[in-house]
């Protein structure tokens, strides 16, 4: 389970930047083309499901749920921050958002058809990725996708100045290899993976992993 101080100071931090946040990240405007094409892979692969149900697990200001909802599906976005959630239901008021944890997701079992996890785990100690996969694994109906993007690296980094804040935020980074087996071990599938090297005021390579729960 994540440190619950470590949850409380992020909680904290996204709280306070929130307007600033979604004023510097407004759209998908930011993403690669790259990115890009594996979230639309990923979306289309999830219209095709019975209720292309999906949860926005780490939604921030609601950009990516936007997009989602843009793509033909039905969202529900869920941040640990009541500061980001309020600022998302504001600039998005058609779509639906919840507070809530990776590790504790407010969905309930076999939900859902996807989960889109795009750089929420960026706070989460290598250790934490096996609760979030359990969790992901709870919602995800049979056959059902996650999708988990992340900054490449071992160890972490610390931000003293975010989103026009002076704050101190910790970012971690994981392996491609070490997120993938953390949640095959869950009983996850491998589908795709997106590896491209860092651009612009990125300061590492940038992954993304898909993952299926098996219909049987």
């Amino acid at each position: 389970m994540e440190n619950s101080g470590n949850l409380a100071r992020v909680r904290t931090v996204y709280d306070m930047v929130a307007e600033t946040y979604a004023a510097v990240l407004p759209d998908t405007s930011f993403e690669a083309p790259e990115d890009l094409a594996l979230i639309n892979e990923f979306s289309a692969r999830l219209r095709g499901a019975a209720g292309h149900r999906v949860v926005d697990a780490g939604c921030g200001t609601g950009r990516m749920s936007a997009y989602l909802s843009g793509a033909g599906l039905q969202v529900t976005g869920v941040d640990l921050s009541p500061g980001m959630v309020r600022t998302a239901q504001r600039l998005h008021p058609r779509l639906t958002f919840a507070v809530g944890g990776l590790a504790e997701l407010p969905v309930a079992d076999a939900a859902v058809d996807g989960v889109f996890a795009w750089y929420s785990i960026i706070h989460s100690a290598p250790a934490a990725l096996s609760g979030t996969a359990r969790e992901f694994w709870r919602v995800l109906r049979p056959g059902g996708l996650a999708l988990v993007a992340f900054h490449v690296g071992s160890g972490h980094r610390t931000l003293q100045r975010a989103y026009g804040h002076d704050v101190e935020l910790r970012l971690e980074l994981h392996r491609p290899d070490d997120v993938g087996l953390r949640f095959a071990g869950q009983g996850f599938v491998p589908e795709m993976q997106l590896l491209r090297a860092a651009r612009g005021t990125e300061k590492h390579p940038q992954a993304a992993l898909v993952m299926s729960k098996p219909k049987v």
